[in-house]
């Protein structure tokens, strides 16, 4: 939903950093993506190549697009992660970032008696791509986790019907 979303050019260069299991990646090959399409995480794996958004290992000028998927703020050095994502855009590329949203998981949080922070104020240009999805309590044992929180988890609070939410605007070059 995301890649439909931002309507890439099939023959642009994209580089996803932080691209995780390289998912992403893989999306654009199996939609036939001409461009070359590169992930880079600290942790390397199938179409994913170990680098840090902080020192990116390619030439200035190598892509048309660089993707920060649910990943910048996460960084230790967000301000110069943006800036090794200029120095690899070539001149009217775009570098694009997409953040989970105020709505991001509502329906489990409050399953699992949370509450949200409010979001933060965003670009008006700011793309919203909400994509449905169920939640498992498997699944909403391992998201508290990633928080560092241990909860009971009522099983018959799930399966919840929830949504992923993010929010994805251009950063100027």
């Amino acid at each position: 939903m995301l890649l439909d979303a931002l309507g890439l050019s099939p023959a642009l260069d994209v580089l996803d950093v932080g691209a995780g299991d390289g998912r992403l990646v893989r999306e654009l090959a199996r939609r036939g993506h001409a461009g070359r399409a590169v992930g880079v995480d600290l942790t390397a794996g199938p179409g994913v190549q170990p680098a840090s958004a902080e020192a990116l290992p390619f030439p200035d000028a190598s892509f048309d697009v660089v993707l920060f998927v649910r990943v910048l703020a996460h960084l230790p050095d967000p301000a110069r992660a943006l800036a090794e994502a200029r120095r690899v855009l070539r001149p009217g590329g775009q570098v694009w970032d997409a953040a989970h949203g105020p709505v991001h998981l509502r329906a489990t949080w409050a399953a699992l008696g949370q509450s949200l922070a409010p979001g933060d104020t965003l670009p008006e240009s700011a793309l919203t791509v909400i994509c449905p999805l169920t939640v498992t309590g498997d699944d909403a044992r391992f998201l508290l986790g990633t928080y560092g929180k241990e909860a009971e988890v009522s099983p018959h609070l799930f399966p919840v019907q929830d949504a992923a939410q993010l929010l994805v605007w251009s950063l100027a070059p």
